[in-house]
């Protein structure tokens, strides 16, 4: 027997990109379930983008610039970071295609060593 088994989406983590911001499945927002700000950027050579949480301490001790934080907003099935000028930039430095409504969703994984969530773009 060849069972191809199927996926359990509820459980797995991933990110969706639309033009104006990145929005988490419930799964994806659980390593930011104590934050309310994060990092973002991304890895050319490796096409990532990476979701860094950040602590309040460590705002409160300045390890990273304030224009560096980014405000995420949770909701009880998703998390959501808005920066439409970052997405643009992404969207022409990996040529994606963001449907207008639909967005692009991809699949993620939390590294607990880097502490930051990977998207393989």
């Amino acid at each position: 027997m060849n069972f191809v088994w199927a996926k359990n989406e509820v459980a797995s983590y991933s990110v969706t990109l639309y033009a104006s911001n990145i929005t988490l499945n419930k799964a994806a927002c659980a390593p930011f379930e104590q934050v309310r700000y994060v990092l973002i950027g991304y890895d050319l050579d490796n096409r990532q983008l990476a979701i860094k949480p950040v602590s309040k301490e460590e705002i409160d001790l300045g390890l990273y610039p304030k224009t560096n934080l980014h405000k995420l907003s949770l909701g009880k099935s998703y998390g959501r970071i808005s920066n439409k000028s970052f997405m643009k930039n992404l969207q022409d430095l990996f040529e994606l295609n963001y449907e207008k409504d639909k967005g692009l969703k991809l699949d993620a994984t939390f590294d607990k060593e880097q502490n930051m969530l990977i998207v393989q773009l």
